[in-house]
C-alpha cells in the first residue's frame, strides 16, 4: 500500500521519462490497425495479407468503394467482406495486451483508493492522470474483459 512519504504515481520528472512510460505501454505495431491506428479488437486478414479492424476494412471497401490495399495501395483481387477471415492469433495477442493494461489501470485505481483512505481526503496527483490517460489511449480494457 502506498505510504504518505512516497507519492503514489509521482509526476514524471521530465518529458523523456513520460515518453519512456508511454512507449512501454504502447501496443506492438503488429496489433495496431493500419487504418484506425488503434489497438485491434476484431482483426481480419484481407487478401493483401495484412490485418485490419473488421469494421474499418468493411467501411474501406463498402462505405468508400475502395478496391486497393490500405497498406500497399495494390489493387486487391477480392474485396468481398464475406471472404474476410478473423486473425485469431492477433486477436489473442491484442486481448492479452488489453488485459495487461487493464490490470495496470486497476492497480492505479486501487492505489488511489488506498491513498484516499489513508489521507482522508481527495487525492489528485499529476502522475495519476497521465498514467491513466496513457493506459486508456494504449487500449487498456477498464472492464478487464480483454
Amino acid at each position: 500500500s502506498p505510504s504518505s512519504s512516497t507519492p503514489f504515481c509521482p509526476p514524471f520528472p521530465n518529458n523523456t521519462q513520460l515518453q519512456t512510460y508511454l512507449t512501454s505501454i504502447s501496443p506492438p505495431r503488429e496489433l495496431i490497425c493500419p487504418i484506425t491506428q488503434e489497438l485491434l479488437k476484431d482483426p481480419v486478414i484481407a487478401t493483401d495479407g495484412h490485418t485490419y479492424e473488421r469494421h474499418s476494412l468493411i467501411t474501406w471497401f463498402e462505405g468508400m468503394g475502395r478496391t486497393r490495399s490500405p497498406v500497399t495501395n495494390s489493387l486487391l483481387e477480392n474485396t468481398s467482406v464475406e471472404h474476410l477471415v478473423t486473425n485469431l492469433a492477433v486477436a489473442s495477442m491484442a486481448s492479452v495486451h488489453r488485459e495487461k493494461l487493464g490490470g495496470m489501470l486497476m492497480d492505479i485505481c486501487e492505489g488511489i483508493v488506498a491513498v484516499v483512505k489513508e489521507r482522508g481526503r481527495d487525492y489528485d496527483e499529476d502522475g495519476v492522470g497521465v498514467r491513466v490517460e496513457g493506459l486508456l489511449d494504449a487500449g487498456a480494457d477498464p472492464n478487464g474483459r480483454g
